[in-house]
């Protein structure tokens, strides 16, 4: 979207203008864009270009910030000199954080390739009218998404600094339904970087399946169940714990989290806290995600291991809490280029080694309900069957259910092949993982929800 050299005319311009100690200059820019498809027909296409500059300027111990959206001189200069002003009348930090000093080497990682750069209007509409096809030919309504991002970051600074980034993926969500709504399928994959290898055919057939079957469910009694979460439903659980890997809010005596030591300012770290086939990690080079290996400041981000085998390795410490603390940055998000670790089994595996569960396709409308717990609430959704002595034997209504992760990661029996996958609600921003299918013990549902 926007080259190396393009960018780098930017922030070069930027630092030239500016006459302080220091100057930062970030950039971001790129399109986002979408097609979306219902009742057998594409129903909308969208696109949004859109950048921003902004720098920060250093006078000693004071610093100030502006941002624009334009380019031109005149505008750059305007930016520079609200950032100059507000720095003259910032308060002095003592402990403002130094900028980043000279070139970094940065872990490589292939992200932009070009069969997403050049996913446009016309492969999104192939890839519909495939869906539709099938969905047709089955007997069943489609509606799916299918977005595509390609972004440009730069981070650079007066001190040498050029951390340049560009990214390109897309993803195709879709879900499927019976004429008279009695029945309801999803299937989906995203955060792909090689659209090549979406397959929206036997998704469509996946979705359109679960529908089918997903008829006449019967109500079960609320209760806990073994469950086998698909990496989609499994995806939207782990979510829901990464923030206890901050380790200011572990250490803080007056908020405590689950990582949180047994004495006052001090953690688990060491400690087993999940179950032994439990093991997360950021893998920067992983060929399959695309997130950034540039850390917000311009540091390169490393590996880091944060759960293995059920035990606490790391905590994720930011630049300021770990300079006071005395203790190294940890050079990663918990958000950035997770992967919690799988074997291969399938899910049609794990199916068949389960004497009494159900298979849950989808997570929907979840909210906290106790925030040291991290107790959830949320509704099953598109395809929840009821298995027994390995096999599926039917479908069964939606249930409403009440866990927290830290309960359900303990509770592991099984691991399955880890896919891409958004762990947030949305499907066209940050945040893909590696997540495979689950199997859980005693997952509460508590109960019969009226959802399709």
């Amino acid at each position: 979207m926007y080259s190396r050299e393009e960018v780098k005319a930017i922030t070069d311009k930027v630092i030239n203008m500016a006459k302080a100690d220091a100057v930062e200059v970030d950039f971001s820019g790129g399109e986002r864009s979408a097609t979306r498809f219902a009742n057998s027909t594409i129903t909308a296409n969208m696109v949004q270009f859109d950048r921003q500059v902004s720098v920060t300027i250093h006078l000693g111990t004071r610093a100030g910030s502006a941002s624009t959206r334009q380019v031109d001189d005149a505008s750059l200069q305007q930016m520079v000199k609200e950032a100059t002003d507000a720095a003259e009348k910032a308060r002095e930090q003592t402990d403002l954080q130094p900028i980043v000093e000279g070139p970094q080497q940065y872990e490589p990682v292939e992200a932009a390739l070009p069969s997403a750069v050049n996913f446009g209007p016309a492969e999104r509409a192939r890839l519909a009218k495939q869906s539709i096809d099938i969905s047709d030919k089955m007997g069943t309504v489609g509606s799916g998404f299918i977005p595509k991002t390609h972004q440009t970051t730069c981070s650079a600074n007066s001190k040498g600094l050029f951390a340049y980034y560009q990214v390109a993926e897309a993803s195709f969500i879709l879900t499927c339904r019976t004429p008279d709504a009695t029945g309801s399928g999803w299937a989906g994959t995203s955060g792909i970087k090689d659209v090549t290898t979406i397959d929206a055919a036997e998704l469509t057939r996946v979705a359109s399946d679960k529908a089918l079957k997903s008829r006449q469910a019967r109500a079960l009694e609320p209760g806990r169940y073994t469950v086998i979460l698909e990496p989609r439903a499994n995806a939207r659980f782990l979510s829901l714990m990464t923030g206890l890997f901050n380790a200011q809010s572990a250490e803080n005596q007056f908020s405590r989290t689950y990582f949180s030591g047994k004495e006052p300012g001090t953690s688990k770290v060491g400690e087993k806290v999940f179950s032994d086939i439990f093991t997360l990690v950021s893998d920067i080079g992983n060929p399959l995600l695309r997130q950034s290996p540039i850390a917000p400041d311009g540091t390169p981000l490393r590996d880091v291991t944060w759960v293995e085998k059920g035990v606490l390795k790391n905590l994720a410490y930011n630049a300021a809490y770990a300079r006071r603390q005395k203790k190294p940055v940890t050079p990663a998000s918990v958000n950035n280029s997770l992967v919690m670790q799988g074997t291969e089994m399938s899910i049609p595996d794990m199916i068949k080694t389960t004497k009494r569960g159900l298979l849950v396709t989808f997570f929907w409308y979840i909210r906290g309900v106790d925030n040291q717990t991290l107790l959830n609430t949320g509704m099953t959704r598109d395809g929840l069957f009821l298995i027994e002595n390995g096999e599926i034997v039917g479908p069964v209504q939606n249930f409403r259910w009440n866990m927290s992760p830290i309960v359900g990661y303990n509770n592991l029996t099984a691991v399955g092949r880890s896919v891409p996958m958004h762990t947030g609600e949305s499907y066209d921003g940050g945040g893909t993982a590696l997540v495979p299918p689950v199997r859980i013990e005693d997952f509460l549902m508590t109960s019969v929800s009226p959802a399709v």
